[in-house]
């Protein structure tokens, strides 16, 4: 009978967690980062040409929230990301 209340009790959490706000959440360039690196990462997939990143270097530059939705997007899109930045400066 713990298990089930176990499961429960985790389920839970995570639930609650999803919930939380970011620094981001209202950043325009956070959307657009987040779009161009799931892009790129969804580009990489296995048996696929390997490609130029999508990004928009004006943005990467200056914008930390770009910054962080292409981060974001890329380890969320693809299959294989160890944590590499394809053309991370």
């Amino acid at each position: 009978m713990r298990l089930p209340t176990a499961f429960i009790v985790v389920f839970a959490a995570f639930g609650l967690a999803a919930c939380g706000t970011t620094q981001y959440d209202n950043d325009p360039d956070y959307d657009g980062g987040f779009s161009d690196g799931c892009a790129t990462g969804t580009a990489r997939s296995p048996g696929t040409p390997v490609t130029k990143p999508v990004r928009d270097q004006q943005l990467w530059d200056v914008s930390e929230g770009y910054r962080a939705g292409w981060r974001a997007g890329y380890g969320s899109c693809s299959p294989a990301s160890r944590g590499e930045i394809p053309g991370d400066r």
